[in-house]
């Protein structure tokens, strides 16, 4: 039983001769269809010469040649060069075939050539060099028929012919036969492996189809997520917007912009505001060395808090618990300043009433 497995190992080592995992399923079938149409022709070879020899015809021997061809032929293919091995296969071997036929005439070997002639079919793509090649093997076919009708034909005591010529028919016809069932389980092959890629495939679908899914949920969790919290800011924005006092300054204190609470407190309207320097709301409440040393604090990019007294544009007093944060590019250079706070004016009109009342009672 151990002789199957090795033959089978070999069988496919010797079909694969050549193989390039880079090669498409049809250059790899004909491939295999012709390596596999050597392997057959050489093992029937060797069974004829082995056969007739037996026999007593010793001319059988003249088929020996076949087999370095055979070899020659495995081994352009392990070289890569399909179209010399293609060539040699279909019409180097007919030459083969026609030599021997016309020098054991009458012995059946002029069959082999229609052989390979429909062999063709399977070891060319285009249908022009399938045509070509079995009109060659015809040809030679009809060369070998007028050349025994021409010369005298002179018998070889020797050789069973009837013998002969049923054996290479027997012999052509399961060469034909068994390249077609070679080319069919290749085939076959290729169809089975197809059938598991398309499970493998759609198994991968259905995971893409799950993971589409989870994307969707998330996606609309996601977006849900989006708005609730663009709702959240925006209720934010609508707070500041209507508490906070905001206005943003450049480098040297210009105005750039300013809210609407701070434009009804302060009394200018965004156009006389925009562009003016922020002394416009000066009260002297900060000498120049304390001003200096609050710009370059900030420069430096920190935060300053701290309680502001301005002037509105009507000369009230107000006053504002701000916080001025630096606005920074991406090298660390300020680009603008910006000043939050709520308004405290009350409170300190308060605080000095209170102060006065604790005063006067001292």
């Amino acid at each position: 039983m151990e002789i199957l497995p090795f033959l089978s190992r070999y069988w496919n080592r010797i079909l694969r001769t050549g193989y390039n995992p880079a090669m498409d399923q049809t250059q790899a079938t004909r491939l295999f269809a012709i390596n596999a149409f050597l392997l057959i022709a050489l093992v029937i070879t060797v069974i004829f010469i082995l056969l007739f020899v037996s026999l007593g015809s010793y001319s059988a021997l003249q088929g020996v040649v076949v087999i370095p061809f055979v070899l020659l032929v495995l081994y352009f293919n392990s070289r890569s060069w399909f179209a010399t091995s293609r060539i040699m296969v279909t019409y180097g071997l007919m030459v083969v075939a026609l030599a021997l036929a016309l020098t054991d005439r009458r012995t059946g070997t002029e069959y082999i050539l229609i052989a390979i002639g429909c062999c063709s079919a399977m070891i060319y793509e285009k249908v022009a060099n399938v045509v070509f090649t079995f009109l060659f093997a015809f040809a030679c076919y009809l060369f070998y028929v007028c050349y025994d009708a021409y010369f005298p034909f002179k018998a070889d005591p020797t050789i069973d012919y009837l013998l002969a010529q049923n054996f290479l028919m027997f012999v052509s016809g399961f060469v034909v036969m068994a390249q077609t069932l070679v080319f069919r389980f290749l085939v076959n092959d290729y169809a089975a492996k197809l059938k598991i890629a398309y499970t493998e495939i759609g198994c991968v679908n259905q995971k893409l189809k799950a993971t589409n899914e989870e994307l969707e949920e998330f996606s609309q969790n996601l977006d849900q997520l989006v708005r609730r919290k663009s709702a959240q800011l925006q209720a934010y924005n609508t707070a500041i917007d209507t508490n906070i006092l905001l206005v943003t300054l450049d480098p040297k204190g210009t105005f750039l912009s300013a809210n609407e609470p701070l434009l009804s407190v302060c009394g200018y309207s965004e156009q006389e505001l925009i562009g003016q320097h922020y002394n416009l709301f000066d009260t002297g409440q900060f000498t120049n060395e304390q001003l200096v040393e609050r710009y370059e604090w900030l420069s430096a990019g920190n935060t300053w808090t701290g309680e502001l007294r301005y002037k509105s544009k009507s000369g009230a007093i107000f006053w504002i618990d701000a916080v001025v944060i630096p606005i920074t590019e991406e090298s660390g250079q300020v680009k603008e300043f910006l000043s939050m706070g709520i308004l405290i004016t009350e409170r300190k009109e308060l605080e000095s009433k209170n102060l006065s009342a604790i005063q006067a009672l001292e």
